[in-house]
């Protein structure tokens, strides 16, 4: 649902063919993103669920914007180039990154998928087995410290709804391919879901090939002292290509071309990571102790497509531990917490072309392709302390409270510099900061709540974001974090039949980091002055029969520059940020009748800028998209065959804009309409 998520469906829904549709009841549900699982009517906060069915139904798994474009408040790109993952944001935190994610939160059952400095890659998640996705739409320092600017927290199937044994297989437009492996099964005090599959593509750009193999496996065990899960997951991606970006003028000209540098350096990624997490959870005295651990290692290559320095490699190690104790001392509820997290990258840059001079930290044309141009080890460790309370003043009204204090200390060891002369770039950089944030909702009708709250958010750059302009390695001095205050007032609805939620918010940065436009290649980063945000977000689903869900999500922002001046001395006071529409429109109509399925929605995105003057302007696009399918049972034997069409109406859209790109090489094209059909089977159960 968008942010009201009253009714629940059945994410594989399977009946026999005489069997009558099911009756469905409402229920209560509890989210958990904010750290004290709240239920919603409680929550004084902007929160979206997406349920098993909207997030897999049907979908093809290429990126998390599928299931996520009906969430009002976050604005997702660039479905289609795997070599720079989904960019996702949420009221503009978010916007700025180029691959990857920053500025946001990012948990996979419970285990960050966030790194200590910042960086959120999403490449691990298992996007066809969710059980839900929370959305938490706002500034949450108070909660889980740096880069919160929201929180997604993606939870995946654990066996307490077995399929058995079983696969698919998919199939669709631009050599789309996937087959899937499925084991579950659900033995009372041990349950588990084991996943396999298999991706590729060959793409819809030239240098658009994309390969992953992926392996997921979640246990949980219920004994008579507490509940252990395990998780173990598994990415082998040994070929992602990156077609880069286009001028204007080359999309017109050929949607499908790759930029001629990509195509010159076959610019193209490899990925491997392992990630393995344990969470324990047990009564203790009058409240509830829960403890997690997790490890991931990472090793990743990737030639970017452009001269110079632009062969990128790291070997990452990211581990943690994190422990919660609850506890209600009458009508509060108290949570305390503590998390740490360490982040080493063993991280080199290498020429493209030409020979390195000692004395030099660029790459030059005459440089022989391989020379070494940076060796660092980067190393963030981050601490957090935190406490959350809910209280219950009275029968209609529930305080919440929260706040947190981080400490983040960011390394570099220079290995590379005195090799050619140079100083040693080593250095170390330390942010403390405390966080808080404070909520209340107004329960003033059985069936309606308002709330309001107020929060602080800060977030550090990430290694990545610290490039030093002036070459070589160790941090560009002039960059520091930026920190954000903000304020939402909401009123939601609870009902079987509609449901909807509105909410109004105010967001100021100050220090916001920024992509520098001057630079020829890479993107490097800077502050500016002061940016404003504010918005109005909506979402509704209404019941309208037995056979028909009408949903529909409804943003509107406006993300300003208030005080910025580039390092050239520009001024941009008043622009508008690049990369962020002003409206974005989701609405959809469900229809289900028996074993049958019918899902039609459309996305709206407005115009666009593309850079910090505001003087490339991307118009508004619209895509409608189209799922159908039909379920079988038969004893223990369960199947499902679908099909799906993506742009419908075949028109032409933008993917992803590239923000402040050299050479006003801006935009990726999507594609136009692509077919999609898969079948399952699962015995067994």
């Amino acid at each position: 649902m968008l942010g009201l998520p009253i009714l629940w469906v059945p994410a594989s829904p399977v009946w026999a063919e005489d069997a009558p549709p099911p009756v469905l009841d409402p229920v209560e549900v509890t989210v958990t993103a904010p750290r004290l699982a709240t239920p919603l009517a409680d929550l004084p906060a902007a929160v979206s669920r997406v349920d098993e069915r909207q997030a897999t139904e049907g979908r093809q798994g290429l990126q998390l914007d599928e299931a996520l474009n009906r969430v009002p408040g976050l604005f997702a790109q660039n479905r289609y180039n795997f070599a720079q993952d989904a960019r996702l944001s949420i009221r503009g935190f978010g916007s700025r990154a180029p691959f990857g994610v920053r500025g946001l939160r990012i948990l996979q059952d419970g285990i960050p998928e966030t790194t200590p400095d910042g960086q959120s890659q999403v490449d691990a998640i298992d996007l066809l087995n969710l059980r839900d996705i929370e959305v938490l739409r706002g500034p949450s320092a108070a909660l889980y410290g740096n880069a919160s600017g929201g929180v997604i927290a993606a939870r995946t199937r654990d066996g307490r709804d077995p399929r058995g044994f079983g696969g698919g297989v998919l199939m669709g437009s631009y050599g789309y391919r996937r087959a899937e492996a499925v084991a579950e099964q659900n033995h009372g005090t041990h349950r588990y879901s084991l996943t396999a599959h298999d991706f590729a593509i060959d793409g819809y750009r030239e240098q658009s090939t994309a390969e992953k193999r992926y392996m997921r496996l979640h246990t949980a065990s219920e004994l008579e002292a507490g509940t252990l899960n395990f998780h173990l997951r598994y990415l082998d991606a040994p070929r992602t290509d990156d077609p880069g970006g286009l001028t204007r003028e080359e999309m017109e000209q050929n949607r499908r071309a790759a930029a001629p540098r990509a195509k010159e350096l076959n610019s193209t990624q490899e990925a491997e990571q392992l990630t393995m997490g344990l969470q324990w959870e047990q009564l203790l005295g009058a409240g509830e102790l829960r403890l997690g651990g997790f490890w991931t290692q990472r090793d990743y290559a990737q030639q970017l497509p452009f001269p110079t320095d632009s062969r990128v490699a790291y070997d990452r190690d990211f581990y943690g531990l994190n422990a919660q104790y609850e506890q209600d001392f009458g009508r509060t509820r108290v949570l305390t917490g503590i998390d740490l997290e360490e982040q080493r990258d063993d991280r080199t840059r290498r020429c493209t072309s030409g020979t390195f001079e000692p004395g030099e930290l660029d790459c030059d044309d005459d440089e022989v392709v391989g020379d070494l141009a940076l060796d660092q080890r980067e190393r963030a460790r981050s601490r957090g302390v935190f406490v959350q309370t809910d209280t219950a003043l009275g029968s209609d009204w529930n305080l919440v409270l929260g706040a947190r204090h981080d400490r983040v200390r960011m390394s570099i060891d220079d290995h590379f510099s005195t090799q050619v002369g140079q100083p040693d770039q080593s250095g170390a950089r330390t942010f403390e900061e405390t966080s808080g944030m404070a909520g209340l909702i107004w329960h003033f009708r059985p069936e309606y709540r308002a709330y309001v709250n107020v929060a602080t958010n800060f977030e550090t750059p990430t290694f990545t974001e610290f490039a030093n302009p002036e070459g070589g390695g160790g941090f560009n001095p002039e960059v520091e974090p930026q920190r954000a205050r903000s304020i939402e007032v909401g009123i939601r609805r609870e009902n079987p039949q509609l449901s909807w939620e509105a909410s109004f918010y105010a967001t100021r940065v100050r220090d916001e980091i920024v992509v520098d436009d001057e630079g020829d290649f890479r993107d490097f980063y800077e502050n500016a002055g002061r940016t404003a945000r504010e918005g109005v977000e909506l979402g509704v689903e209404w019941r309208a029969s037995e056979a028909w869900t009408l949903s529909s999500a409804l943003s509107l922002n406006r993300f300003q520059f208030r005080e910025y001046a580039d390092a050239g001395g520009e001024h941009f006071d008043g622009n508008r940020m690049p990369g962020l529409p002003r409206e974005q429109l989701f609405v959809e109509a469900d229809w289900r009748d028996g074993p049958w399925f019918v899902t039609v929605d459309t996305l709206h995105v407005g115009s666009r800028y593309a850079d910090n003057a505001n003087t490339e302007k991307v118009g508004p696009q619209t895509t409608l998209n189209l799922r159908a399918g039909r379920f079988w049972r038969q004893g223990g034997t369960r199947a499902e065959a679908f099909v799906a069409a993506n742009n419908l109406l075949d028109a032409d859209h933008v993917d992803n804009i590239r923000i402040n790109a050299a050479g006003g090489r801006y935009y990726e094209p999507a594609p136009g309409l692509t077919l999609m059909a898969g079948v399952r089977m699962y015995f067994g159960q």
